[in-house]
């Protein structure tokens, strides 16, 4: 618990005396080549450039333009992201063309070339397709909210004939295949706010995968069947004492356990846990902002 607390009190630290200074941020796209052959599967990275400010929430939408449907969207992966907080993981509009999210970061960062997170796509038909950022916002370290002007960058996929007697080139398939590590050690934190899910307890986990990429969880309490999860569950039992199961599954099928059990008073008095909802509080603005009158939409933290 002691090595817990010490690198809490550092996110604590970074949060209240990193300055920020909000100046711009660089959206941009990357790929290992911007020609593939139908029948390919290629890794659209989306990264960013903080540009001498320091952020800890972004939200956006990148837009698939494809009027022959050249590409589909088969997957996303956070594996290496620099965002470890999701009120929105990457999601797939109805009709293929557009991907949300909502990402957030404990204490901020100022670096150039951070990822965000990874598209999966496969070349479906010979054409030309863009993809490009499209109404990002980027919020500032500041415990303001203070909003980052964002500069998006698109790039051109073209899809060319698949030759004749050629295998189909999956990048993607080769990264899980090579994906042999199960998930970094996590710890379960829990947490009470007013602010956050109508004042109830919850429980907040996140474990890294640098490899595939964190898949879901698997939450059991009190030995109840486990239910899949984002990385924040809301306590079912807001009364007695509490044990929590937590299985993180990544992308190629590897696992890592984690457990906590104990007084959910306990756990919120933990000094530690303010910087827990202050983490999420920043990230959740962002969803909110996200959600505006989708009543139904329901939040995948």
């Amino acid at each position: 618990m002691k090595k817990y607390t010490q690198y809490i009190i550092v996110l604590v630290a970074a949060l209240v005396f990193v300055p920020s200074s909000a100046f711009a941020a660089t959206v941009y796209l990357e790929t290992a080549k911007n020609s593939i052959s139908v029948g390919d599967t290629a890794i659209v990275t989306v990264k960013i450039n903080a540009d001498a400010a320091t952020i800890n929430t972004v939200e956006g939408n990148i837009s698939i333009k494809s009027p022959a449907n050249n590409v589909v969207v088969q997957e996303f992966s956070l594996a290496n992201s620099a965002f470890g907080l999701w009120p929105r993981t990457p999601s797939l509009s109805s009709d293929g063309k557009t991907v949300s999210f909502v990402g957030g970061v404990p204490g901020g960062f100022s670096i150039e070339g951070a990822t965000v997170f990874k598209i999966i796509v496969e070349a479906k038909a010979v054409g030309q397709v863009t993809i490009a950022p499209e109404a990002f916002s980027a919020f500032a370290n500041d415990g303001k909210g203070t909003v980052i002007p964002v500069q998006g960058k698109g790039i051109t996929l073209s899809v060319t004939p698949k030759q004749n007697g050629a295998q189909p080139n999956n990048e993607w398939q080769k990264v899980v295949a090579a994906d042999t590590v199960p998930p970094e050690d996590f710890i379960i934190v829990l947490g009470q706010d007013k602010s956050l899910f109508d004042g109830k307890k919850f429980a907040f986990f996140s474990a890294l995968d640098n490899q595939s990429g964190i898949d879901y969880y698997d939450v059991s309490e009190n030995g109840a069947p486990a239910v899949r999860s984002g990385s924040t569950y809301v306590l079912q039992n807001q009364i007695d004492d509490i044990k929590l199961d937590v299985v993180a599954h990544d992308k190629a099928g590897n696992k890592k356990n984690s457990s906590y059990s104990g007084s959910g008073d306990e756990g919120i008095s933990w000094p530690a846990i303010a910087i827990v909802v202050v983490i999420i509080s920043l990230a959740y603005l962002g969803y909110k902002k996200w959600r505006g009158g989708k009543k139904n939409a329901s939040p995948a933290l």
